[in-house]
């Protein structure tokens, strides 16, 4: 079973959570897909990251190495209907990729989570 993971997963992974890195780490081994717009919502995070004075350049570069070979890892996937689930845009994309394909959905974000489990019940 191929499995889609929410940018918020793998950028907490990335930033050092366990639990995240764990199940990131486990959805590699069964094949990780991503929907068109994943690449897009790391490189704004870094942007919104750069922003904020606590974080390093140094701790930037890593956190951006990180994602780039995570990129490299799954497969970017286009073929897709987009169907509006959520509220946030970004999270009918994971959605919708998911109910697509039949996949895992792996995310922590209840408003994901939540319309998520409206689109099991359609």
């Amino acid at each position: 079973m191929k499995v889609v993971i929410d940018t918020n997963v793998v950028i907490s992974a990335a930033l050092g959570s366990k639990t995240c890195s764990h199940a990131v780490f486990k959805a590699l081994e069964q094949g990780v897909i991503e929907p068109r717009i994943f690449p897009q919502e790391l490189r704004r995070f870094i942007i919104k990251l750069k922003k904020k004075e606590k974080y390093r350049s140094r701790d930037l570069q890593g956190l951006s190495n990180f994602m780039e070979y995570f990129t490299m890892m799954v497969e970017v996937v286009e073929d897709y209907e987009l169907v509006s689930f959520s509220s946030d845009s970004p999270d009918n994309h994971f959605i919708s990729l998911a109910a697509a394909r039949n996949a895992l959905l792996i995310t922590g974000d209840k408003l994901c989570l939540k319309s998520a489990a409206w689109q099991c019940k359609s």
